[in-house]
């Protein structure tokens, strides 16, 4: 039923992406919070800022958010508030809006299968980004790092390499905020994939001193959004083109990060870190380019996710996106 459910939703987004620019962007975020009595509601609210974040900042259709989630949608208690006056359920809507945005519990038979399915859907045209928090540790009998899922589970970094391995998306984007994240880095690089990591594959992640977040992951995220909780403004944009990459994200949250970790990064090619946001990967020499252009004259250059940058006129009503292998595609009339 669960793979039926996800097909479900994928085909809804192809609907859905009519009317929503033809979005290539795919986004999976897993929590699996290990167990009601360390399910911190800190992952909780990394969980919904992201979403929220997506939703609101780049304009992401829920279709293609999936949310795999602690125990999903059972109504149990399985959260351990931040306020210390003991368990809350997990609350199924993350950004606030009255719908249900976890379906999904984060088991490891949920997380693989989630995964399998994704990956049979997506192809290269699209772009997948995966967020991953939660308790973490080393296992000494496999020699590698491992993340707890729902119920005491494990995921290990070579099982969740193999599992990534499946898709054949364009490019990859991936986020990891546990404990010994950086030997996920080492097991997850690869080919066309950007990997931020908040911690060195030696070390424990930490929680804000002065917020229920996780410290890194608080900064990536508001580095993309462009502001804080406070309402503050954010500028990661270090080159000033209007958007906000993967590398210059995890540059500020790096430079912002006050806890004793030190984030990793790597990228590959080393230009895609730059190139890869949630507007959309820029081409470089890879033969893909996409514009936008109206009746009157050529206009900047759009994203490949198919969402419009923040500055798009509205006026415009032609947007035409060229791929490699000389495929033209209108989308909006």
């Amino acid at each position: 039923m669960l793979i039926i459910f996800l097909l479900l939703i994928l085909t809804a987004t192809e609907a859905a992406s009519q009317t929503d620019d033809d979005c290539h962007l795919y986004a999976v975020l897993i929590s699996g919070g290990r167990n009601k009595m360390l399910n911190h509601e800190r992952y909780w609210n990394d969980c919904s800022l992201l979403f929220s974040t997506l939703r609101h900042t780049y304009h992401l259709p829920k279709q293609h958010i999936v949310v795999v989630m602690s125990d999903g949608g059972n109504p149990a208690a399985d959260m351990l508030k931040s306020d210390g006056t003991g368990f809350a359920n997990s609350p199924a809507d993350l950004d606030g809006d009255g719908d249900i945005d976890v379906f999904f519990p984060a088991t490891r038979q949920d997380v693989g299968r989630v995964l399998q399915s994704m990956a049979v859907q997506l192809g290269r045209d699209d772009h997948l980004f995966l967020f991953l928090i939660d308790h973490g540790g080393l296992d000494e009998q496999w020699g590698e790092p491992y993340v707890y899922l729902w119920n005491d589970e494990r995921l290990r970094a070579s099982e969740l390499r193999e599992l990534l391995g499946r898709f054949r998306v364009g490019t990859m984007s991936l986020l990891l905020g546990q404990c010994y994240a950086g030997g996920f880095l080492t097991a997850l690089q690869g080919h066309n994939r950007v990997v931020a990591a908040a911690c060195g594959g030696d070390e424990l992640s930490w929680v804000c001193e002065d917020l229920p977040y996780d410290e890194f992951v608080y900064h990536w995220t508001c580095a993309v959004a462009g502001t804080d909780l406070d309402g503050f403004g954010v500028d990661a944009d270090a080159d000033g083109d209007g958007r906000v990459s993967m590398s210059e994200a995890f540059a500020c949250a790096a430079r912002r990060d006050r806890r004793p970790e030190t984030p990793q990064y790597n990228s590959q090619p080393a230009t895609l870190g730059d190139r890869w946001s949630f507007w959309g990967v820029r081409s470089e020499s890879d033969g893909v380019s996409e514009v936008v252009a109206d009746a009157a004259s050529p206009a900047a250059v759009f994203s490949l996710s198919g969402i419009r940058h923040a500055g798009q006129s509205a006026g415009r009503r032609s947007l035409y996106i060229s791929r490699q292998g000389g495929r033209v595609r209108k989308i909006l009339k």
